[in-house]
């Protein structure tokens, strides 16, 4: 099960990472084109919440119940702080994630409330720099790879 949740969060990555460039490009194009937010940009801000919600609820999944890393690693969390590979995974990761989580959401809410682009714009894009910036990019880029 932990292989396969694990294969699901790192095929998932790459659909909310399309999904959020998606969701930016069309944020700021209406920006500047001065243009409303419009219909195909709540479809794809909802399918970016709706990508990132999923991996955020298999990173939660992986991160208190299946993963031997963070399972292991919550015994002693004083080796973790000492340790710069688990302290990434177990608190940096995860609160950075949790971050970009509320960021896409503020982003969608604004952008419904407001009627404008500039703040689900904003938003989006400082949650994908806590995404890139959480990505452990040094793992396995596809399952199977």
């Amino acid at each position: 099960m932990y292989v396969f949740m694990l294969d699901l969060h790192n095929v998932l990555r790459w659909v909310v990472l399309l999904a959020a460039a998606a969701a930016i490009l069309m944020a700021w194009a209406g920006v500047f084109s001065r243009s409303a937010w419009t219909k195909p940009n709540a479809s794809v801000a909802r399918l970016f919440t709706i990508a990132f919600d999923l991996q955020v609820l298999v990173g939660i999944l992986l991160y208190v119940w299946l993963s031997p890393v963070t399972t292991n690693a919550f015994g002693n969390m004083g080796n973790v702080m000492s340790d710069s590979n688990l302290r990434f995974f177990v608190v940096e990761h995860a609160l950075l994630m949790v971050v970009a989580a509320v960021l896409v959401h503020i982003g969608a809410a604004r952008g419904r409330k407001t009627n404008a682009t500039l703040q689900p714009a904003i938003f989006y894009t400082l949650a994908l720099v806590a995404v890139l910036a959480a990505v452990p990019w040094q793992n396995r880029l596809l399952p199977g790879m």
